[in-house]
């Protein structure tokens, strides 16, 4: 058996990587972040804990990296370009795909939603995020100054609250929650 390739060791490297991040975003979602321990992620993700420390150097490292892996996965779902200008139609589109990620992901939003509620937590997570969702921020600035609201920063941010608001209810009660109907609520308000 000839020995691995480098392009072979980097592809078991990230599936590794993914891995350890599986588990600890389940870890941390059941546990909360502060009573999880590298050690349960390291179990979580059948590893030593060793190992673990050859792919993070800590616990906050790995939620840096869901954090990261989080915003990614939401702006790949809501098909963001930073270049596009936002359109009525566009808009709508981003509330239906807004309400489909706690549906579609709930451990992932369930982790991100108990995360934001610890203050400590929160400060890292806004320290992480605010830099990268800076420019989708804007966009949806410059849609609610279009729409002429005298403060469309503030606008954004009352729409983000509300879509926050809703997301929370399709995680604690997805059976009985009208999401559909909040959707069309939400497309009526704000389109």
């Amino acid at each position: 058996m000839s020995p691995r390739t480098t392009a072979q060791n980097e592809i078991i490297r990230e599936e590794r990587k993914a891995q350890i991040l599986d588990a600890a975003l389940h870890v941390f979602a059941e546990e909360g972040y502060h009573s999880a321990s590298v050690s349960k992620v390291a179990k979580r993700a059948e590893i030593s804990k060793g190992l673990m420390y050859n792919y993070f150097q800590s616990k906050e490292e790995v939620l840096r990296a869901l954090v990261v892996d989080l915003f990614e996965y939401a702006m790949n779902v809501l098909k963001v370009d930073v270049n596009e200008t936002i359109t009525d139609e566009r808009f709508k589109e981003i509330i239906e795909l807004s309400i489909f990620i706690p549906l579609e992901e709930p451990q992932r939003w369930k982790l991100y939603m108990s995360l934001v509620f610890q203050q400590d937590v929160a400060e890292l997570l806004m320290a992480e995020m605010l830099p990268r969702m800076g420019p989708f921020m804007k966009q949806m600035a410059d849609y609610f100054e279009g729409k002429g609201y005298d403060d469309p920063m503030a606008m954004m941010r009352v729409f983000s609250a509300t879509l926050d608001g809703i997301q929370m209810h399709c995680l604690l009660d997805p059976t009985n929650f009208p999401a559909e109907t909040a959707k069309e609520y939400l497309i009526k308000q704000f389109v």
